[in-house]
C-alpha cells in the first residue's frame, strides 16, 4: 500500500490518497501518515480511497474508524471515492455500519472544505524579514480572537520557529495559527526533513529578532514537538490561554 499527501494550506485541507493492497504493517503506517497530515493543522483531513481494491475497503475503513475514535479535536476526517465505481459503491454501503465515519463520505473530487474564522495561514520565503511578517500575523489574530494573554509569548515563539526554518531549512515556509478551545496552536512547516536545530545561530541579526534557539520555545509553551516526513517537517507549539 502506498499513499501521497496533497496539502492546501490556504484552503485548509490535506488529502491523503491511498493506493494498492494493505500489508500487515499498513495500520501503523497509515496512522503515522494521518498524524503527519493532522499536524499541519488542516480543517479537513481527507482520505481518498479511489485507488483501493474493493476487497480492501472494509479492513481499511475499520482502521480509519479506530484512528478517528482515538482522536480528540483536530480536523474533520472525511473519505472520498467516486460513487460510480465499485469501490465507491461498496464504501458507501460499508460506512453505514460505522458510527464515527458514517457521515464522513464525500463524493470525489471533494471541494467542500469548510472555512474557520479561528484559523490563519501565511506562506513565507526563506527570508530574514519572514519572522517579522509571521509575528504580525500572530499578534493580529490573537487580538482578534480575544487571546491577548498569549500575544507576547506567541510572538517570541513564532520568531524562533520561523528563524530556525529560515536559517536551517532554507525553503518556503508555511505558518498556520489556530485558536483552540483554551490554547493557541502554532504550526510551522518547511520542506527539509531533518530535525529542527537546537543550537542558536551565531549571529542573531541574520533574522529579525530571532536566534535564541529551541530552549526558549520549550520555556514559553505548554508543549511542542516536530514530525519529519519525506517531504519536509512540521514543528508545532501550543500555548495555553491563561
Amino acid at each position: 500500500m502506498t499513499w501521497a499527501i496533497l496539502r492546501d494550506f490556504t484552503g485548509g485541507s490535506t488529502r491523503i490518497s491511498v493506493t494498492g493492497s494493505p500489508t500487515p504493517e499498513a495500520e501503523s503506517h497509515l496512522s503515522t501518515v494521518l498524524l503527519h497530515g493532522r499536524l499541519d493543522a488542516p480543517l479537513t483531513l481527507e482520505v481518498d480511497l479511489n485507488g483501493l481494491p474493493t476487497s480492501d475497503v472494509a479492513p481499511l475503513v475499520t482502521v480509519l474508524e479506530r484512528w478517528a475514535t482515538s482522536q480528540e479535536g483536530g480536523p474533520r476526517l472525511t473519505l472520498s471515492a467516486n460513487p460510480l465505481t465499485p469501490t465507491g459503491r461498496l464504501l458507501r454501503a460499508t460506512l453505514g455500519r460505522h458510527p464515527v465515519l458514517g457521515t464522513a463520505l464525500l463524493d470525489h473530487p471533494s471541494r467542500r472544505t469548510p472555512s474557520d474564522p479561528r484559523r490563519a495561514h501565511l506562506c513565507l520565503p526563506a527570508d530574514p524579514q519572514s519572522p517579522a511578517a509571521a509575528r504580525k500575523l500572530v499578534a493580529r489574530h490573537c487580538r482578534t480572537w480575544g487571546m491577548e494573554t498569549v500575544v507576547d509569548r506567541a510572538m517570541v515563539v513564532t520568531s524562533e520557529l520561523i528563524s530556525n526554518a529560515v536559517l536551517h531549512a532554507r525553503t518556503d515556509i508555511d505558518i498556520t495559527v489556530t485558536a483552540m478551545e483554551k490554547a493557541l496552536r502554532i504550526s510551522v512547516r518547511d520542506r527539509a526533513a531533518d530535525a529542527p536545530h537546537a543550537a542558536a545561530p551565531t549571529a542573531a541579526s541574520q533574522v529579525s529578532e530571532g536566534g535564541r534557539g529551541l530552549p526558549i520555545i520549550a520555556a514559553l509553551t505548554t508543549r511542542w514537538g516536530f514530525f519529519a516526513f519525506g517531504d519536509g517537517k512540521t514543528v508545532w507549539a501550543v500555548i495555553d490561554n491563561g
